[in-house]
């Protein structure tokens, strides 16, 4: 599902994944939300990895931001799981004490499908 805000979703058997390709400002974060939760709600995705590896920058808030709507996934019944944080923003949001429990994480996006997919062989809904 292509975007004009820079968010992008494709399904992957059970799961979606939604790619962020620029900054998270100028309506990109309610975007962002939009295509999970309707990626969870409407599509019957089971799982739902957000990839941010093209995102240059982000601050403490939108990191809260995202991890909100990985919340709200959630809520939804989906496994969820956040990959490709650049190093800087890693350490930005150590840095800062950002608020990182429960947030699942991996380094690449086919690390996380195959974690996605163990997950839903072992029955982890």
């Amino acid at each position: 599902m292509p975007s004009s805000t820079g968010v992008t979703s494709t399904r992957v058997g059970h799961c979606v994944v939604v790619t962020v390709t620029q900054d998270l400002g100028d309506g990109v974060m309610d975007a962002l939300r939009r295509v999970l939760l309707d990626g969870v709600q409407i599509a019957g995705a089971s799982a739902a990895i957000l990839d941010l590896s093209a995102v240059p920058f982000m601050d403490s808030t939108e990191f809260a931001q995202v991890r909100a709507a990985l919340r709200m996934a959630e809520l939804l019944g989906a496994r969820t799981m956040l990959v490709g944080l650049q190093p800087g923003i890693i350490v930005h949001l150590l840095s800062v004490d950002a608020d990182v429990a429960g947030v699942r994480a991996s380094v690449g996006l086919e690390e996380a499908l195959h974690a996605m997919q163990a997950g839903a062989k072992a029955g982890d809904a």
